[in-house]
């Protein structure tokens, strides 16, 4: 087991993007951390030998989180391994153009399961471990829009919505014990074959005419973990998109 005093932290989707470079400055910040992945076993196994490197005890576990039995499965995991965990990193997403036209109940149900579903799963099982064990601290991948929505994502839309009130209600039921904070980042990292013409036209739309970096949401994870006297909030990580 890790010494007591270290705190653990567990980041769901940690393998790559956003979920890798939150892994690595936690590390590097006095946190034990597990990296989890669905199919990226490669990469996870990278990030958590990086995570070692940087001081850490790390481990790699698997899991397909839409599933409870396999989030229970992490949550039992990590105990055994480190004894306890202090924060969670929801940060389990899909992100896919859906047309309203062409919508169906496949792409729908995709993603809300692998969005809302897998947050507020992972929520529930943590959250209820950790209000029991007296302290803890969980942060929510939503997205600006949750609060600006696009056209053509509308699955998408609702299901990060749906993860603000998540965040907002746990945060009253999981008081004063644990901690629940959502991140919302606007364009920070643009999935594989995004065009390039609405790359520009998103990053023109921030008040700082750039894209962030996925150092800017573990950075912000960081804080959150960190300060603890801050809950229930959404925070913006977004150059100013919201305000535009």
């Amino acid at each position: 087991m890790s010494h007591p005093t270290k705190p653990v932290a567990v980041v769901t989707a940690g393998s790559k993007r956003l979920g890798a470079a939150s892994v690595l400055l936690l590390a590097h910040n006095g946190f034990d951390v597990v990296v989890h992945y669905n199919s990226a076993q490669a990469e996870a196994l990278t990030t958590a030998r990086q995570a070692t490197t940087a001081g850490a005890r790390a481990i790699s576990l698997q899991g397909d989180l839409t599933q409870r039995a396999e989030v229970e499965h992490l949550l039992q995991r990590t105990v055994e391994q480190f004894g306890r965990v202090d924060l969670l990193v929801a940060n389990v997403g899909a992100f896919r153009r859906t047309p309203l036209a062409t919508l169906g109940d496949d792409d729908w149900n995709d993603m809300i399961d692998h969005n809302l579903r897998v947050t507020w799963l992972c929520a529930q099982a943590f959250g209820l471990h950790m209000k029991a064990q007296g302290r803890g601290s969980i942060i929510t991948m939503a997205d600006v829009a949750a609060l600006r929505p696009w056209a053509e994502y509308l699955p998408y839309n609702i299901a990060k919505a749906g993860i603000v009130t998540l965040t907002q209600t746990l945060a009253k039921e999981l008081a004063p014990d644990v901690r629940v904070n959502a991140i919302a980042p606007g364009p920070v990292l643009f999935p594989e074959g995004y065009p390039e013409e609405l790359r520009e036209r998103e990053i023109n739309r921030t008040l700082l005419k750039r894209a962030g970096n996925a150092d800017n949401i573990a950075q912000a994870v960081l804080f959150l973990a960190r300060n603890d006297y801050i809950t229930g909030v959404v925070l913006p990580v977004d150059g100013g998109r919201l305000l535009s």
